[in-house]
Protein backbone atom coordinates (compact mmCIF):
# COMPACT_ATOMS: atom_id res chain seq x y z
CA UNK A 1 0.00 0.00 0.00
CA UNK A 2 1.16 3.70 -1.33
CA UNK A 3 2.14 5.76 1.88
CA UNK A 4 -0.59 8.24 2.84
CA UNK A 5 -0.71 11.11 5.30
CA UNK A 6 0.76 12.21 7.86
CA UNK A 7 2.57 15.33 6.19
CA UNK A 8 2.30 17.09 9.95
CA UNK A 9 4.14 13.81 11.76
CA UNK A 10 6.68 14.11 9.16
CA UNK A 11 7.01 17.97 9.16
CA UNK A 12 7.36 17.28 12.45
CA UNK A 13 9.97 14.75 12.14
CA UNK A 14 11.97 17.04 9.58
CA UNK A 15 12.57 19.75 12.54
CA UNK A 16 15.43 18.47 13.78
CA UNK A 17 17.23 19.60 10.47
CA UNK A 18 15.88 23.37 11.72
CA UNK A 19 16.83 23.23 15.23
CA UNK A 20 20.76 23.81 14.18
CA UNK A 21 21.00 21.46 17.35
CA UNK A 22 23.79 18.27 17.37
CA UNK A 23 21.27 15.70 19.15
CA UNK A 24 17.45 15.63 19.11
CA UNK A 25 15.12 13.70 20.61
CA UNK A 26 11.67 11.79 19.72
CA UNK A 27 9.54 9.62 21.46
CA UNK A 28 6.57 7.90 19.34
CA UNK A 29 3.98 5.66 20.72
CA UNK A 30 0.74 4.02 18.90
CA UNK A 31 -0.86 1.02 19.31
CA UNK A 32 0.33 -1.93 17.05
CA UNK A 33 -0.70 -1.63 13.03
CA UNK A 34 -0.56 2.06 13.30
CA UNK A 35 2.13 2.98 10.70
CA UNK A 36 5.15 4.30 13.37
CA UNK A 37 7.52 2.39 11.93
CA UNK A 38 6.65 3.17 7.92
CA UNK A 39 6.67 7.25 8.97
CA UNK A 40 9.79 6.52 9.90
CA UNK A 41 11.26 4.64 7.17
CA UNK A 42 9.39 7.63 5.15
CA UNK A 43 10.06 10.58 6.73
CA UNK A 44 14.13 9.16 6.39
CA UNK A 45 14.25 7.16 3.13
CA UNK A 46 16.66 9.61 1.97
CA UNK A 47 18.74 10.08 5.24
CA UNK A 48 21.55 7.69 7.21
CA UNK A 49 18.79 5.69 8.84
CA UNK A 50 20.32 3.23 11.84
CA UNK A 51 17.27 0.73 12.81
CA UNK A 52 17.21 -1.48 15.98
CA UNK A 53 14.35 -3.56 17.04
CA UNK A 54 13.63 -4.52 20.20
CA UNK A 55 12.44 -8.51 20.16
CA UNK A 56 9.33 -9.05 21.85
CA UNK A 57 9.60 -11.76 25.03
CA UNK A 58 13.09 -11.61 25.49
CA UNK A 59 15.20 -10.87 28.30
CA UNK A 60 17.82 -7.79 28.83
CA UNK A 61 20.50 -10.54 27.39
CA UNK A 62 18.85 -11.48 24.56
CA UNK A 63 18.17 -7.80 23.69
CA UNK A 64 21.70 -6.94 24.30
CA UNK A 65 22.80 -9.71 21.92
CA UNK A 66 20.57 -8.72 19.24
CA UNK A 67 21.76 -5.20 19.56
CA UNK A 68 25.20 -5.74 19.23
CA UNK A 69 24.88 -8.10 16.32
CA UNK A 70 22.82 -5.30 14.31
CA UNK A 71 25.40 -3.58 14.82
CA UNK A 72 28.04 -5.40 14.17
CA UNK A 73 26.33 -5.96 10.66
CA UNK A 74 25.39 -2.16 10.06
CA UNK A 75 29.00 -1.14 10.80
CA UNK A 76 31.07 -4.12 9.61
CA UNK A 77 32.76 -4.93 12.71
CA UNK A 78 32.41 -8.05 13.55
CA UNK A 79 34.09 -7.90 16.85
CA UNK A 80 30.88 -6.57 18.20
CA UNK A 81 29.19 -9.63 17.81
CA UNK A 82 32.05 -11.07 19.88
CA UNK A 83 30.96 -9.46 23.05
CA UNK A 84 29.42 -11.82 25.29
CA UNK A 85 28.96 -9.63 28.37
CA UNK A 86 28.37 -5.81 27.90
CA UNK A 87 26.27 -3.10 29.58
CA UNK A 88 23.62 -0.84 28.31
CA UNK A 89 25.88 1.86 28.56
CA UNK A 90 28.62 0.46 27.13
CA UNK A 91 27.01 -0.59 23.78
CA UNK A 92 25.49 2.55 23.31
CA UNK A 93 28.89 4.50 24.13
CA UNK A 94 29.69 2.19 20.88
CA UNK A 95 26.99 2.99 19.12
CA UNK A 96 28.19 6.91 19.60
CA UNK A 97 31.84 5.88 18.80
CA UNK A 98 30.65 4.27 15.01
CA UNK A 99 28.34 7.10 14.12
CA UNK A 100 30.77 9.86 14.48
CA UNK A 101 30.19 13.14 12.99
CA UNK A 102 28.13 12.09 10.29
CA UNK A 103 24.29 13.53 10.39
CA UNK A 104 22.68 10.18 11.65
CA UNK A 105 19.09 8.82 12.81
CA UNK A 106 19.13 6.78 15.25
CA UNK A 107 15.64 4.29 15.07
CA UNK A 108 15.02 1.97 18.43
CA UNK A 109 11.73 0.62 17.28
CA UNK A 110 9.70 -1.40 20.04
CA UNK A 111 11.48 0.29 22.64
CA UNK A 112 9.70 -1.49 25.34
CA UNK A 113 11.11 -4.50 24.07
CA UNK A 114 14.63 -3.52 23.73
CA UNK A 115 14.06 -2.52 27.59
CA UNK A 116 12.68 -5.89 28.41
CA UNK A 117 9.77 -3.56 30.12
CA UNK A 118 12.51 -2.50 32.83
CA UNK A 119 13.77 1.86 33.45
CA UNK A 120 17.96 0.05 33.18
CA UNK A 121 17.86 0.88 29.47
CA UNK A 122 16.23 4.40 30.15
CA UNK A 123 19.13 5.19 32.89
CA UNK A 124 22.05 3.95 30.73
CA UNK A 125 20.66 6.11 27.73
CA UNK A 126 20.26 9.47 29.59
CA UNK A 127 24.19 8.53 30.91
CA UNK A 128 24.78 8.40 26.97
CA UNK A 129 22.47 10.83 25.84
CA UNK A 130 23.95 13.42 27.90
CA UNK A 131 27.97 12.81 27.47
CA UNK A 132 28.24 11.19 24.26
CA UNK A 133 25.43 11.97 21.89
CA UNK A 134 24.89 15.65 22.37
CA UNK A 135 28.32 16.34 23.03
CA UNK A 136 30.55 13.67 20.03
CA UNK A 137 27.48 13.30 17.45
CA UNK A 138 25.54 15.38 14.66
CA UNK A 139 22.19 12.78 16.01
CA UNK A 140 18.57 12.61 15.74
CA UNK A 141 17.53 9.16 18.16
CA UNK A 142 14.04 7.88 17.84
CA UNK A 143 12.21 6.13 20.70
CA UNK A 144 9.13 3.83 19.14
CA UNK A 145 7.24 1.72 21.49
CA UNK A 146 3.21 0.17 20.65
CA UNK A 147 3.41 -0.40 24.63
CA UNK A 148 2.34 3.12 25.17
CA UNK A 149 2.11 2.88 28.71
CA UNK A 150 5.46 2.09 28.84
CA UNK A 151 6.40 4.72 26.54
CA UNK A 152 4.61 7.30 28.48
CA UNK A 153 5.46 6.51 32.48
CA UNK A 154 9.21 4.96 31.69
CA UNK A 155 10.31 7.48 29.15
CA UNK A 156 8.34 10.45 28.55
CA UNK A 157 7.35 11.13 32.34
CA UNK A 158 10.78 9.27 33.64
CA UNK A 159 12.87 11.94 36.41
CA UNK A 160 15.57 10.39 33.60
CA UNK A 161 14.74 12.22 30.54
CA UNK A 162 13.46 15.03 32.07
CA UNK A 163 13.92 17.92 29.71
CA UNK A 164 15.62 16.39 27.02
CA UNK A 165 12.66 15.04 24.92
CA UNK A 166 12.35 17.29 21.77
CA UNK A 167 9.04 15.61 20.29
CA UNK A 168 6.72 13.74 21.37
CA UNK A 169 4.03 11.94 19.04
CA UNK A 170 1.20 9.73 19.81
CA UNK A 171 0.20 7.93 16.35
CA UNK A 172 -3.43 8.02 15.91
CA UNK A 173 -5.32 5.94 12.97
CA UNK A 174 -5.42 8.20 9.74
CA UNK A 175 -8.20 9.73 9.11
CA UNK A 176 -11.03 9.32 6.37
CA UNK A 177 -10.03 11.69 3.76
CA UNK A 178 -6.18 10.56 4.35
CA UNK A 179 -7.79 7.05 2.53
CA UNK A 180 -10.42 8.01 0.75
CA UNK A 181 -8.81 7.72 -2.68
CA UNK A 182 -6.85 4.38 -1.50
CA UNK A 183 -10.13 2.25 -2.69
CA UNK A 184 -11.41 4.63 -5.44
CA UNK A 185 -12.91 5.14 -8.22
CA UNK A 186 -13.08 0.96 -7.86
CA UNK A 187 -15.26 1.63 -4.61
CA UNK A 188 -17.52 4.48 -4.06
CA UNK A 189 -17.09 6.81 -1.16
CA UNK A 190 -20.31 5.27 0.74
CA UNK A 191 -18.23 1.65 0.22
CA UNK A 192 -15.26 3.92 1.90
CA UNK A 193 -17.13 5.03 4.41
CA UNK A 194 -18.65 2.09 5.39
CA UNK A 195 -15.42 -0.02 4.77
CA UNK A 196 -13.56 2.80 7.46
CA UNK A 197 -16.52 1.86 10.19
CA UNK A 198 -15.45 -1.56 10.02
CA UNK A 199 -11.56 -1.44 10.25
CA UNK A 200 -11.17 2.22 11.28
CA UNK A 201 -7.62 4.08 10.07
CA UNK A 202 -5.27 1.66 10.63
CA UNK A 203 -2.71 1.11 8.01
CA UNK A 204 -2.10 -2.72 8.33
CA UNK A 205 -6.17 -3.14 8.42
CA UNK A 206 -6.36 -0.98 5.59
CA UNK A 207 -3.32 -2.85 3.50
CA UNK A 208 -5.67 -5.79 3.40
CA UNK A 209 -8.43 -4.75 1.88
CA UNK A 210 -8.85 -5.44 -1.97
CA UNK A 211 -10.64 -2.84 -3.82
CA UNK A 212 -12.14 -5.18 -6.38
CA UNK A 213 -14.48 -7.08 -3.92
CA UNK A 214 -17.52 -5.19 -2.37
CA UNK A 215 -17.60 -4.27 1.71
CA UNK A 216 -19.26 -7.38 2.58
CA UNK A 217 -17.05 -9.77 0.86
CA UNK A 218 -13.93 -7.94 2.31
CA UNK A 219 -15.31 -8.44 5.76
CA UNK A 220 -15.91 -12.02 4.65
CA UNK A 221 -12.51 -12.45 4.17
CA UNK A 222 -10.68 -10.58 6.44
CA UNK A 223 -13.18 -11.01 9.61
CA UNK A 224 -15.68 -14.79 9.12
CA UNK A 225 -12.63 -16.78 7.18
CA UNK A 226 -10.77 -19.37 9.07
CA UNK A 227 -7.77 -17.69 7.90
CA UNK A 228 -8.86 -13.98 7.78
CA UNK A 229 -5.87 -11.83 9.19
CA UNK A 230 -8.80 -9.99 11.85
CA UNK A 231 -10.55 -13.36 13.45
CA UNK A 232 -7.46 -13.21 15.91
CA UNK A 233 -6.81 -10.04 15.87
CA UNK A 234 -7.73 -9.09 19.16
CA UNK A 235 -6.04 -11.12 20.84
CA UNK A 236 -2.65 -10.47 19.46
CA UNK A 237 -3.55 -7.20 19.63
CA UNK A 238 -4.38 -7.17 23.20
CA UNK A 239 -1.72 -9.75 24.49
CA UNK A 240 0.96 -7.05 22.85
CA UNK A 241 -0.45 -4.04 24.75
CA UNK A 242 -1.21 -5.97 27.94
CA UNK A 243 -0.43 -9.58 28.25
CA UNK A 244 -2.05 -11.88 30.12
CA UNK A 245 -3.45 -9.36 32.82
CA UNK A 246 -7.37 -10.64 32.83
CA UNK A 247 -8.81 -6.68 34.03
CA UNK A 248 -8.15 -5.04 31.00
CA UNK A 249 -10.32 -8.13 29.13
CA UNK A 250 -13.14 -7.54 31.19
CA UNK A 251 -13.39 -3.99 30.94
CA UNK A 252 -13.42 -3.66 27.48
CA UNK A 253 -16.04 -7.16 27.59
CA UNK A 254 -18.14 -4.46 29.98
CA UNK A 255 -18.23 -1.56 27.74
CA UNK A 256 -18.57 -4.21 24.59
CA UNK A 257 -21.80 -5.17 26.45
CA UNK A 258 -23.05 -1.67 27.78
CA UNK A 259 -21.88 0.60 25.38
CA UNK A 260 -20.84 2.97 27.96
CA UNK A 261 -19.95 2.63 31.31
CA UNK A 262 -18.79 4.55 34.73
CA UNK A 263 -15.44 4.02 36.54
CA UNK A 264 -17.61 2.92 39.42
CA UNK A 265 -19.57 0.90 37.60
CA UNK A 266 -16.03 -0.70 35.51
CA UNK A 267 -14.75 -1.23 39.23
CA UNK A 268 -17.50 -3.37 40.41
CA UNK A 269 -17.73 -5.29 37.19
CA UNK A 270 -13.99 -6.15 37.44
CA UNK A 271 -14.46 -6.55 41.51
CA UNK A 272 -11.98 -4.47 42.05
CA UNK A 273 -10.88 -2.47 45.74
CA UNK A 274 -11.40 1.31 45.70
CA UNK A 275 -8.55 2.68 44.61
CA UNK A 276 -6.11 3.43 41.99
CA UNK A 277 -5.59 -0.37 40.55
CA UNK A 278 -8.86 0.87 37.65
CA UNK A 279 -7.59 3.88 37.16
CA UNK A 280 -4.16 3.19 36.12
CA UNK A 281 -6.30 0.28 33.69
CA UNK A 282 -8.45 2.70 32.23
CA UNK A 283 -5.56 5.45 31.31
CA UNK A 284 -3.28 2.08 30.08
CA UNK A 285 -6.81 1.24 27.84
CA UNK A 286 -7.31 5.16 27.31
CA UNK A 287 -3.69 5.39 26.14
CA UNK A 288 -3.63 3.02 24.02
CA UNK A 289 -6.33 4.06 21.96
CA UNK A 290 -8.90 1.32 22.66
CA UNK A 291 -11.33 3.19 24.84
CA UNK A 292 -12.25 6.82 25.63
CA UNK A 293 -13.35 8.77 28.71
CA UNK A 294 -15.81 11.33 28.60
CA UNK A 295 -17.50 14.10 29.77
CA UNK A 296 -20.46 16.35 28.64
CA UNK A 297 -19.88 18.44 26.53
CA UNK A 298 -20.77 21.78 29.10
CA UNK A 299 -19.00 20.31 31.62
CA UNK A 300 -15.15 20.98 32.05
CA UNK A 301 -12.35 17.78 31.25
CA UNK A 302 -11.98 17.15 34.97
CA UNK A 303 -15.70 16.75 35.69
CA UNK A 304 -16.63 13.52 38.04
CA UNK A 305 -19.82 13.11 36.07
CA UNK A 306 -17.85 10.85 33.22
CA UNK A 307 -18.24 7.99 31.46
CA UNK A 308 -15.99 5.11 29.35
CA UNK A 309 -16.73 3.98 26.12
CA UNK A 310 -14.52 1.69 23.49
CA UNK A 311 -13.63 3.61 20.63
CA UNK A 312 -11.54 1.40 18.28
CA UNK A 313 -13.67 0.70 15.38
CA UNK A 314 -12.02 -3.00 15.00
CA UNK A 315 -12.89 -3.26 18.32
CA UNK A 316 -16.43 -2.46 18.32
CA UNK A 317 -16.85 -4.91 15.25
CA UNK A 318 -15.06 -7.31 16.56
CA UNK A 319 -17.23 -7.23 19.70
CA UNK A 320 -20.29 -6.96 18.17
CA UNK A 321 -19.96 -9.90 15.18
CA UNK A 322 -16.78 -11.72 15.53
CA UNK A 323 -15.96 -13.11 18.86
CA UNK A 324 -19.25 -14.79 19.61
CA UNK A 325 -19.12 -16.32 16.29
CA UNK A 326 -15.51 -17.67 16.53
CA UNK A 327 -16.37 -21.46 17.08
CA UNK A 328 -18.75 -20.84 14.16
CA UNK A 329 -16.30 -19.40 11.68
CA UNK A 330 -13.01 -22.24 12.15
CA UNK A 331 -15.60 -25.05 11.92
CA UNK A 332 -13.95 -27.24 9.13
CA UNK A 333 -15.33 -27.37 5.83
CA UNK A 334 -17.76 -24.09 6.36
CA UNK A 335 -17.45 -21.28 3.41
CA UNK A 336 -17.95 -17.67 4.58
CA UNK A 337 -21.01 -15.96 3.84
CA UNK A 338 -21.31 -12.71 5.38
CA UNK A 339 -25.52 -12.54 6.26
CA UNK A 340 -25.22 -16.16 8.05
CA UNK A 341 -22.47 -14.14 10.65
CA UNK A 342 -24.34 -10.93 10.69
CA UNK A 343 -27.78 -10.57 9.63
CA UNK A 344 -28.97 -7.39 8.36
CA UNK A 345 -31.38 -6.03 11.21
CA UNK A 346 -28.09 -6.04 13.18
CA UNK A 347 -25.70 -4.81 10.78
CA UNK A 348 -27.79 -1.49 9.97
CA UNK A 349 -28.11 -1.10 13.91
CA UNK A 350 -24.46 -1.22 14.36
CA UNK A 351 -24.03 1.13 11.03
CA UNK A 352 -25.78 3.75 12.99
CA UNK A 353 -23.57 3.96 15.97
CA UNK A 354 -21.22 3.58 14.13
CA UNK A 355 -21.22 6.22 11.92
CA UNK A 356 -22.01 8.21 15.03
CA UNK A 357 -18.80 7.25 16.24
CA UNK A 358 -17.65 8.16 12.68
CA UNK A 359 -18.72 11.73 13.23
CA UNK A 360 -17.23 12.12 16.48
CA UNK A 361 -13.93 11.25 15.10
CA UNK A 362 -13.78 13.62 12.18
CA UNK A 363 -15.75 16.99 14.59
CA UNK A 364 -13.24 18.81 13.56
CA UNK A 365 -14.10 18.31 9.42
CA UNK A 366 -17.62 18.90 10.45
CA UNK A 367 -16.47 22.26 11.98
CA UNK A 368 -14.93 23.24 8.91
CA UNK A 369 -17.70 21.94 6.36
CA UNK A 370 -20.32 23.86 9.11
CA UNK A 371 -18.22 27.32 8.66
CA UNK A 372 -17.02 27.95 12.42
CA UNK A 373 -14.07 26.32 12.44
CA UNK A 374 -12.38 29.59 13.41
CA UNK A 375 -14.54 29.75 16.30
CA UNK A 376 -13.55 28.91 19.58
CA UNK A 377 -15.68 25.46 20.69
CA UNK A 378 -16.26 22.65 22.54
CA UNK A 379 -17.46 19.28 20.75
CA UNK A 380 -18.75 16.14 22.12
CA UNK A 381 -21.55 13.85 23.81
CA UNK A 382 -23.86 15.39 25.74
CA UNK A 383 -25.73 13.61 29.05
CA UNK A 384 -26.63 13.88 32.52
CA UNK A 385 -26.76 11.66 35.63
CA UNK A 386 -30.03 13.32 36.39
CA UNK A 387 -33.68 10.81 36.78
CA UNK A 388 -35.55 13.51 34.39
CA UNK A 389 -32.92 12.36 31.41
CA UNK A 390 -32.59 8.58 31.84
CA UNK A 391 -31.76 7.12 28.54
CA UNK A 392 -31.25 11.00 26.67
CA UNK A 393 -27.81 11.34 25.30
CA UNK A 394 -26.99 13.58 22.46
CA UNK A 395 -23.88 12.08 20.60
CA UNK A 396 -22.88 14.88 19.28
CA UNK A 397 -22.67 18.58 19.92
CA UNK A 398 -20.33 21.67 19.50
CA UNK A 399 -20.53 24.23 22.22
CA UNK A 400 -19.33 27.74 20.83
CA UNK A 401 -18.05 31.18 21.81
CA UNK A 402 -20.61 32.59 19.31
CA UNK A 403 -23.23 31.84 21.60
CA UNK A 404 -24.30 28.88 19.08
CA UNK A 405 -25.32 25.40 20.34
CA UNK A 406 -25.02 22.76 17.19
CA UNK A 407 -26.68 19.71 17.50
CA UNK A 408 -26.05 17.13 15.04
CA UNK A 409 -27.82 14.10 13.86
CA UNK A 410 -26.91 11.27 12.19
CA UNK A 411 -28.22 8.84 9.76
CA UNK A 412 -26.78 5.90 7.93
CA UNK A 413 -29.17 3.69 6.04
CA UNK A 414 -30.03 2.83 2.33
CA UNK A 415 -33.68 4.76 2.38
CA UNK A 416 -33.93 8.23 2.03
CA UNK A 417 -34.29 10.25 5.26
CA UNK A 418 -37.59 11.87 5.55
CA UNK A 419 -39.23 14.60 7.50
CA UNK A 420 -40.42 11.34 10.39
CA UNK A 421 -37.31 12.39 12.32
CA UNK A 422 -37.91 15.60 13.25
CA UNK A 423 -39.94 14.91 16.58
CA UNK A 424 -37.10 13.12 17.39
CA UNK A 425 -34.46 16.08 16.95
CA UNK A 426 -37.19 18.56 18.47
CA UNK A 427 -37.60 16.09 21.35
CA UNK A 428 -33.77 16.16 22.16
CA UNK A 429 -33.82 20.03 21.80
CA UNK A 430 -36.79 20.95 23.70
CA UNK A 431 -34.78 18.36 26.97
CA UNK A 432 -31.43 20.14 26.42
CA UNK A 433 -30.80 22.55 29.25
CA UNK A 434 -30.01 26.10 28.07
CA UNK A 435 -29.81 28.30 31.09
CA UNK A 436 -27.69 30.94 29.04
CA UNK A 437 -30.12 31.22 25.93
CA UNK A 438 -27.75 30.00 23.29
CA UNK A 439 -29.13 30.14 19.72
CA UNK A 440 -29.52 26.11 19.19
CA UNK A 441 -28.90 24.69 15.35
CA UNK A 442 -29.95 21.44 14.19
CA UNK A 443 -27.72 19.73 11.20
CA UNK A 444 -28.28 16.62 9.76
CA UNK A 445 -25.57 14.64 8.30
CA UNK A 446 -26.63 11.63 6.10
CA UNK A 447 -25.43 8.81 3.92
CA UNK A 448 -28.53 9.21 2.00
CA UNK A 449 -30.88 11.79 0.70
CA UNK A 450 -33.06 14.09 2.14
CA UNK A 451 -36.45 13.59 0.54
CA UNK A 452 -38.06 16.45 -0.57
CA UNK A 453 -40.85 16.62 2.25
CA UNK A 454 -38.08 17.19 4.88
CA UNK A 455 -35.98 19.88 2.85
CA UNK A 456 -39.11 21.66 2.56
CA UNK A 457 -39.38 21.74 5.80
CA UNK A 458 -36.45 23.44 6.39
CA UNK A 459 -36.64 22.61 10.11
CA UNK A 460 -32.26 21.73 10.00
CA UNK A 461 -30.20 24.58 9.20
CA UNK A 462 -27.66 22.49 7.62
CA UNK A 463 -28.37 19.04 5.67
CA UNK A 464 -24.44 17.37 5.20
CA UNK A 465 -24.17 14.05 2.75
CA UNK A 466 -21.54 11.99 2.87
CA UNK A 467 -20.32 14.02 -0.70
CA UNK A 468 -20.14 17.27 1.53
CA UNK A 469 -18.14 16.12 3.71
CA UNK A 470 -15.52 13.46 2.87
CA UNK A 471 -15.76 14.36 -0.57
Amino acid sequence: MEFMGRSEEISQLCNWNKSGRPAFLSVIYGRRRIGKTRLVEETFKKSRLLTFEGLEGQSTKEQQMQFLARLASISGRKEYQLIKSASWTEILILLSDYIGKRPTIIFLDEFQWLAASRSKLVSSFKYVWDNYFCKNNNVHVILCGSVCSFLLKKVIRSKALYGRIDLEINLKPLQLPEIKNLFRPKRSLRDVVEMYMSLGGVPQYLKMVDPSLSVRANLENLCFSPNGYLVNEFERLFASHFGTNRHYRKILLILAKHSFATREELQKGCNLDSGGRITRYLEDLETAGFIERYVPVDKPSASKINRFRIVDPYLIFYFRFIQSALKKINQPGRSPNFSSFVPDKRYYVWCGQAFESLCLAHSHLISEKLGFSAVNYNYGSWFSRQPDYKGFQIDLMFLRDDRVITICEMKFQDAKIGKNIIPEIARKRSLLPNPKNFTIETVLITASPATKELINERYFNRILTLSQLFG
